[in-house]
């Protein structure tokens, strides 16, 4: 991408350009594709790029892990950093998900992040996600295993969601804990330091 862009930030020094269907893919340092965006359109701004309906691929170790589409994309003038809004939604990793707002500069940030999947339903301010898989949720609430789980920090990643202070209500019971590990796959939930607030 940073290649195209140069070229066309030379042809585009007093003028807009404006690219119809452009095609960008991205190499890691091994050859391995890193991400790919699609869009209809590319147009050159005073500030960078602005693209129209666009679709992102995300790779790890070259093979596909997340796609991402929207119906705005905005880039600085090397490409290396960007931002995709209106209407976004995706999927990966087990999960479909919508997020008001996502931003690329070497690891994906979801800010408004609604997904579900991998019998969890997971609601937060803020995600960032690892193209290797593992999820921090910021500002968090979770639905599994028949709780309702809320907290300021956790992670999810290969089934297991830990997260520190949490507030669980589920089974007759609302429960403060100071950690909790919940793995998805085993159906199994760990509350420690627990504190029971009510009961049934």
């Amino acid at each position: 991408m940073w290649l195209l862009l140069m070229l066309f930030s030379a042809l585009a020094v007093a003028q807009t350009t404006t690219l119809t269907a452009p095609w960008l893919l991205v190499y890691d340092v091994e050859g391995r594709p890193r991400w790919e965006i699609r869009m209809e359109k590319l147009t050159r701004t005073q500030t960078g790029w602005e693209g129209e309906n666009v679709a992102v691929t995300l790779f790890f170790e070259g093979k596909p892990t997340l796609t991402l589409q929207a119906a705005h994309l905005s880039a600085d003038p090397l490409g290396r950093r960007w931002t995709l809004t209106d209407g976004l939604s995706g999927e990966g990793q087990g999960f479909t998900f919508t997020a008001r707002e996502a931003q690329w500069a070497e690891r994906l940030v979801l800010r408004g992040f609604s997904a579900n999947g991998q019998d969890l339903e997971v609601v937060a301010e803020e995600t960032r996600w690892e193209l290797s898989g593992t999820m921090e949720l910021f500002s968090a609430e979770v639905r599994a295993l028949g709780w309702n789980l809320r907290f300021t920090y956790g992670k999810y990643g290969e089934g297991l969601l830990t997260a520190q202070e949490v507030e669980a209500a589920g089974h007759g019971l609302l429960v403060q804990a100071e950690h909790l590990e919940l793995d998805s796959e085993q159906a199994r939930a760990k509350f420690l330091g627990v504190k029971v607030v009510r009961g049934s």
